[in-house]
């Protein structure tokens, strides 16, 4: 499990922040340790599909740099 820095769990369709507030998007996808291969990344982190960018893969060490905040979750 990955979490925000206010302790919110990550989870497929959060709505997010990204570049220190500046950039809204949307989380596809959650990387956990043990799909670090399957992704052919090096470490842990999420997918998030936004508007200017595309899909953007930010690794757990990133998230405070890249200011990643959650801003709301839907309905499950």
């Amino acid at each position: 499990m990955l979490f925000y820095a206010n302790g919110t769990e990550v989870k497929v369709g959060d709505s997010v922040m990204i570049e220190n507030g500046r950039t809204p998007g949307t989380v596809v996808d959650v990387v956990g340790p043990n799909d670090i291969a399957g992704f052919n990344v090096d470490e842990a982190g999420v997918m998030i599909k936004s508007a200017p960018f595309g899909l953007v893969f930010i690794a757990v060490s990133m998230f405070d740099d890249q200011g990643i905040v959650f801003v709301t979750r839907g309905e499950t």
